[in-house]
């Protein structure tokens, strides 16, 4: 992790979980997506968080939103929310954009 991104530990608050849903057979368009906290460019599911202080969003894996956060349960919850709509997605051939926030987490029962 970046040490500029290390010294807001603590301060970032969790917007959401995404990932783009292509299917086999589609034509699809390759997105790129980079870690802002450590620029690891293989990512499949985006972690975006928020700044409470400057309210700046930012783009981050896994790991990078457990460390911000200080807390690794609610962006692996939010992760696995994700794969369970992409499943869904593949199996009737809806390519899009799945995502899970807050707000959908709490509906569900899950935090």
């Amino acid at each position: 992790m970046k040490p500029e991104m290390a010294a807001t530990i603590g301060r970032w608050v969790y917007v959401l979980c995404e990932c783009q849903v292509r299917l086999p057979s589609a034509i699809t368009v390759v997105f790129s997506y980079r870690c802002a906290a450590c620029d690891n460019s293989n990512l499949r599911f985006i972690h975006i968080v928020e700044c409470l202080e400057t309210k700046e969003q930012i783009w981050v894996g896994i790991e990078c939103a457990g460390v911000l956060l200080d807390d690794f349960e609610l962006p692996r919850l939010a992760e696995n929310e994700v794969k369970r709509k992409e499943r869904w997605r593949q199996r009737y051939k809806r390519p899009g954009t799945c995502y899970a926030g807050l707000a959908e987490l709490e509906a569900r029962g899950k935090i």
